[in-house]
């Protein structure tokens, strides 16, 4: 079963996370189907917005943590989530995200590279690092500062605190909190509208709009997985991570 289901209609790349019964964990094979699929849509004229969604009741649930903990054949562990983070900013087609339930881990943090995000009332976004001996991730440390404030950006990445969609709302983390039953209708309305608009006028505006943070983003996603990789090795995460697989 693919672990990411996909469909082009009018424009509309729709890709769907789909591993519902790991709560849309990323596994290896996700991050290099969703990696990809970026990568090719970036490429593709007839694509001209990018749909993301997720099976079942959680956006996703972050890393998958079993799978995350097994020796890589080559590379660094965090190899995968780097590349599909570079994938998100990298992609010249808006990317709209449709977030049901709990986003948790990279499943928070890759939305700070979505262009449009709506979820459902009752959703949170969670980043859970530090109580797992690790540091954030996905430029989080910059980005969520600089939409909240240090306070609210503390309390959400040190302390662990959820951040309620409804929060993340006001912050400007997300664009609107909707009832569950028309969520869906919303963003088909975003897609629609975007895959209307001059591809070429949407693409340059969004990369513009990137390059307020350029540069200095990418290496700082670098510099957090790096120290990310370190952190991973020491014992407090190994106890931790491994106290989670088998609780």
């Amino acid at each position: 079963m693919s672990t990411l289901l996909q469909s082009l209609e009018d424009g509309v790349l729709n890709l769907r996370l789909n591993r519902a019964d790991k709560r849309n964990a990323f596994d290896r094979e996700l991050y290099s189907d969703l990696t990809e699929c970026l990568n090719a849509a970036d490429l593709n004229a007839e694509v001209r917005v990018i749909r993301l969604s997720a099976e079942g009741g959680c956006f996703s649930a972050g890393n998958d943590i079993a799978d995350f903990l097994a020796e890589p054949e080559q590379g660094r562990r965090t190899d995968p989530p780097l590349y599909l983070l570079r994938a998100l900013r990298a992609c010249r087609k808006p990317i709209v995200a449709e977030v049901r339930g709990k986003a948790v881990g990279i499943g928070a943090t890759l939305l700070l590279h979505c262009d449009l995000v709506y979820a459902s009332e009752g959703s949170a976004l969670m980043f859970p690092f530090v109580a797992l001996g690790l540091c954030p991730e996905g430029g989080s440390t910059q980005l969520l500062p600089q939409l909240a404030g240090h306070v609210k950006a503390f309390e959400w990445l040190v302390l662990g605190q959820p951040c309620a969609a409804e929060d993340a709302a006001q912050c400007g983390l997300i664009n609107a909190v909707l009832p569950a039953d028309q969520l869906s209708q919303q963003v088909d309305k975003a897609v629609r509208k975007l895959a209307s608009l001059d591809p070429e006028a949407v693409q340059q505006s969004r990369r513009r709009l990137q390059r307020a943070s350029g540069d200095q983003l990418d290496a700082l996603m670098k510099a957090e997985m790096d120290l990310f990789e370190e952190l991973l090795q020491q014992e407090a995460a190994q106890q931790a991570l491994h106290a989670f697989v088998n609780k």
